[in-house]
């Protein structure tokens, strides 16, 4: 019995020891700073502490991320592409039946969290700040010990603290604050070092996840940090972009082939919400009438003042870890979840993003900009400023918006510091860097599900010396602004927010601010680049996806006519671009829907083409339309009959000889006839579910159908030898 005491000492000795030679983690990330406003990268908030642990650590220059907060979030927490996680384009408003899995809108069960991993290994795992990857489940349902932050929603008022809460559900605050003394990014900072002050009492590394909501809008700050920026700003974006590329330089950031960018674009939208600039160029600041500039100065004075409350923070942890004896061995990495956001134009708005406008304060309203009960953003033109020397922002996936500065401190594990590392990385490089340092292991299930293996690499190669471990392939799809990076070269497309929808081709290497469009001079680059982000979408699940007969023979085959040539599959939701929507120029068309109508009358159930060239299948009061564009010409087919509200099938045939027929559960319903077939392929995309772009005609209210299609299939065929009547 002694025997056997002594032993479990021993190996419990033994296991403190291995417990107290890995490395803690802590992992910060902030939400929508731009890529130069930290000193460290060129820019003027007073960023002291951060900028030390660049000095001591590492910078990377070519950290990517998943272009806006919640995805970036999932791509961190789990080491996946954020479609695999579950997380494409947001949380909780797309729908896996209409999308597809990688549209779930939360985190999945075929992954796992850094916090989840690293429980499973000994670790006391902490969470701060923001969540955002969906509220169905609690950060201390997926791997964190401890909690204290908000989990609904991007934002919310920094202000209230009865906003956020303390998890598990029944612990007690250790904080306390009075209304008119809290302020969350202080608060978060606080509870992080609370947290490590519990972790620093227990034998076993300790991890934190500090997920700062600054400086995402609403701009909120005290009035003395804010005030402390005025001065600064008043110079301008257009001086202090200069100031920052001319800093840049100095640090050895900027290369020869950085080329100092032109303000960018404001996104296409509204008049109204792009202040009359969409789809233009940022305007120059001596432009700006000087009321409309001292607005503007204290919106990003504000920003500039969250993002120093950060830094404060950052110090208090650094200090806490220094006394404690921790910092030697503790791994801390830094960086935004995405570059810095347009949202609207460049003068910003007030209220909300959803219900906003853009109010311009005068006189003794400036004095209440970021306080209390306020709600602005910082506009387009200042994010052109963060970014620098970067083209675009936040949403898009060119290098303004999904490139952001990264930060890697560790002084027992890093050697040669203050080095710039220009090897592309991703957020989804965390996970298996953590995986490494901690001797944790990614398991292939999970609670009784499988798990999609991890996608990132370790960068722990970086922290060892090596500058470059070869050349990447990183893929990326957001709202439909898509990307593939590899090596030197990127194909990247913006989504209907940007002017020009087309595919981009880049040589960073050579051009690293995306600034000379190489697509016409390297179109087989081009095409081999989109051949193989198509392969990555297709696996990853992006949508739309959609299949070939000969991908689902088994599937498909009984739906098959005996001469048809094409078939696809499609679901609700789905856009499939141009380039690979099915060329139906001098072909007959047959579309089969099934679906669930409910209380909706009318939207579009399927379109393809529009005001010059195309097809819509369409309800108008219920009943099925099909109208179709033949050289601009409308001709428009409508059914008798109402189509059910229970589940249905409708179907639309366009023969060779131009006769139509519209079928309700196999019973013809609606009968006409063209003039001939489609003699072109049209210029916009194909759509499940809507008409969002130059429509087929002109409807009555919203094209966007609100009931259910349950499955679209589209077949076509040129065999000019089917003289069968379709009644």
């Amino acid at each position: 019995m002694k025997f056997v005491i002594l032993l479990s000492l021993i190996m419990s000795f033994i296991f403190s020891l291995g417990a107290k030679s890995r490395p803690n983690v802590i992992v910060v990330l902030v939400d929508d700073m731009g890529y130069s406003d930290l000193g460290s990268f060129g820019g003027e908030v007073r960023t002291p502490h951060l900028d030390r642990l660049a000095k001591n650590g590492l910078r990377f220059t070519q950290n990517y991320n998943s272009a806006r907060c919640c995805p970036s979030r999932a791509s961190l927490l789990t080491g996946l592409y954020s479609h695999q996680a579950g997380i494409a384009n947001f949380t909780g408003r797309d729908s896996t039946d209409r999308l597809g899995p990688a549209y779930l809108g939360k985190l999945n069960k075929q992954c796992m969290t850094l916090a989840e991993v690293l429980k499973g290994v000994g670790y006391s795992t902490y969470g701060v700040g923001k969540w955002h990857v969906g509220h169905e489940e609690l950060p201390t349902e997926r791997g964190f010990d401890e909690y204290y932050g908000y989990i609904r929603g991007h934002s919310t008022s920094q202000w209230k603290a009865g906003n956020y809460q303390r998890l598990p559900e029944g612990r007690k605050e250790e904080l306390k604050y009075e209304n008119d003394e809290y302020y969350a990014t202080d608060a978060f900072n606080d509870y992080a070092i609370e947290f490590l002050s519990q972790a620093q009492k227990k034998e076993e590394p300790f991890f934190l996840y500090l997920a700062h909501s600054s400086p995402h809008f609403p701009l909120e700050a005290p009035a003395e940090t804010r005030d402390s920026y005025l001065k600064t700003y008043r110079k301008g974006w257009d001086k202090l972009r200069k100031e920052r590329f001319a800093k840049q330089k100095q640090m050895g950031l900027v290369t020869d082939s950085w080329k100092f960018t032109k303000l960018s674009d404001v996104p296409v939208d509204r008049d109204d919400i792009a202040n009359q600039y969409a789809g233009k160029p940022n305007p120059n600041w001596k432009d700006i009438p000087q009321n409309r500039q001292e607005d503007l100065v204290y919106r990003m004075a504000t920003f500039a003042a969250m993002i120093d409350h950060v830094d404060q923070g950052i110090g208090k942890i650094l200090s806490l870890l220094e006394k404690g004896e921790d910092l030697e061995n503790t791994l801390i990495l830094f960086t935004s979840d995405n570059g810095a956001c347009y949202e609207w134009g460049p003068f910003g708005f007030d209220q909300s993003s959803r219900k906003g406008f853009t109010k311009l304060h005068e006189g003794k309203e400036l004095q209440n900009v970021g306080g209390p009960g306020t709600y602005h953003s910082v506009g387009s033109a200042w994010s052109c400023l963060s970014n620098t020397p970067l083209r675009m922002y936040k949403h898009f996936n060119h290098e303004g918006g999904n490139c952001s500065p990264l930060l890697v401190h560790w002084p027992k594990g890093i050697i040669d510091t203050d080095r710039w590392i220009r090897s592309p990385v991703h957020l989804i490089d965390f996970m298996p860097t953590i995986l490494e340092v901690s001797e944790a292991h990614y398991p292939k299930s999970f609670k009784g599900e499988d798990l999609i293996p991890v996608e990132g690499k370790s960068l722990v190669p970086f922290f060892n010396g090596v500058r470059d471990t070869g050349d990447r392939v990183l893929c990326f799809d957001h709202f439909e602004s898509s990307a593939i990076r590899k090596g030197d070269w990127k194909l990247v497309r913006g989504n209907n927010r940007y002017k020009n929808r087309t595919w981009e081709l880049y040589n960073l290497a050579e051009d690293r601010c995306e600034t000379n469009n190489l697509i016409d001079s390297h179109a087989a680059k081009a095409e081999e680049l989109e051949a193989e982000w198509l392969q990555w979408a297709k696996r990853v699940k992006v949508s739309p996806y959609y299949s070939h007969v000969v991908e689902n023979p088994a599937k498909v085959r009984k739906k098959l006519k005996k001469d048809a040539q094409g078939f696809y599959i499609l679901k609700h939701g789905d856009q499939v671009a141009r380039e690979y929507a099915p060329k139906f120029a001098q072909k007959s068309i047959e579309i089969k829907l099934s679906i669930t109508r409910g209380k909706e009358k009318s939207g579009v159930l399927i379109s393809h083409g529009g005001n010059h060239c195309g097809y819509s299948l369409y309800l108008v009061d219920g009943r099925p339309v099909f109208s179709c564009r033949l050289e601009g010409a409308l001709h428009t087919i409508r059914a008798n009959k109402i189509l059910p509200k229970e589940r249905a099938s409708l179907s639309a045939e366009l023969l060779h000889d131009g006769r139509v027929f519209l079928k309700i559960d196999g019973k013809v319903e609606g009968a006409g006839r063209l003039s001939g077939l489609f003699n072109s392929h049209p210029q916009d995309p194909l759509e499940i579910g809507n008409d969002s772009q130059s429509t087929v005609v002109a409807y009555d209210s919203s094209s966007r159908f609100k009931g259910r299609l349950h499955e679209v299939c589209l077949l076509y065929t040129s065999d000019a030898a089917d003289e069968r009547s379709s009644v």
